[in-house]
């Protein structure tokens, strides 16, 4: 052993035990402050992202009440179709009735056939048929029966006067003209007058003075609601 060295280790003996823990602590702080340690890289701050604001929802408009159809209850929708089958069934058989007429030649059954007409509740058919097989017959006493079955039909002023102006007409069989004045009276129908007056001066006495007595007859019928003007009766013997 060198001198030095024996004179340290000499030395550290009298060096108290507490003071060389402490020297040696201090000895291993220093050295390891000495090595190069790794840094801490500052992460970025989070990113922000600034959302717009939220607009609130317009508000709905209330529900419209205007123009909302009715809805029809299945009783209504039944028994509207159960009115348009019934119409239905009674144009159908005054159809048929007509048809039954014009394929037969026998009298008797063509004179059941218009009373079975005049008995059919759907009047507006009947005296369309009625017309039609009006200027179609050339026998005087169905036509006088066609006439006369006027009578039985509710209404239809307009269609009734149509078929009696035709029947006035100076071509048809006397009997036929006075049938029709006659009708003209039943109907009740104030303008019957401006057709009547037509015949005033007609050539036949008979039916002169049979249009004298239904005019009177109708004049002193009260006004009725409302009238329709003659072109309007002629209208539907055209049809």
């Amino acid at each position: 052993m060198l001198p030095d060295d024996m004179e340290m280790a000499t030395n550290m003996k009298r060096v108290p035990p507490v003071v060389a823990t402490a020297v040696a602590v201090i000895l291993l702080a220093m050295a390891g402050c000495s090595k190069n340690e790794p840094q801490e890289v500052p992460l970025p701050p989070p990113s922000v992202t600034t959302l717009p604001a939220t607009q609130p929802l317009p508000a709905l408009p209330p529900p419209s009440t205007n123009n909302v159809a009715p809805v029809a209850s299945a009783a209504d929708t039944n028994q509207v179709s159960a009115e348009d089958q019934a119409q239905a069934e009674l144009a159908a058989q005054v159809k048929q009735l007509e048809n039954d007429y014009q394929n037969t030649s026998d009298f008797q059954k063509r004179v059941t056939i218009i009373y079975e007409l005049s008995s059919n509740d759907d009047a507006a058919d009947v005296v369309d048929a009625l017309a039609h097989l009006f200027l179609n017959e050339k026998d005087q006493e169905l036509k006088i029966e066609m006439v006369n079955s006027l009578t039985d039909l509710d209404g239809q002023n307009d269609k009734k006067l149509a078929i009696l102006s035709t029947a006035l007409r100076a071509d048809q069989p006397k009997e036929v003209r006075l049938e029709a004045i006659d009708g003209m009276g039943d109907a009740q129908d104030k303008r019957g007058i401006q057709i009547l007056q037509g015949f005033l001066n007609d050539p036949d006495e008979d039916v002169k003075q049979s249009a004298q007595d239904t005019i009177e007859q109708l004049q002193n019928m009260p006004e009725p609601a409302s009238l329709s003007s003659e072109s309007q009766i002629t209208g539907h013997l055209n049809q």
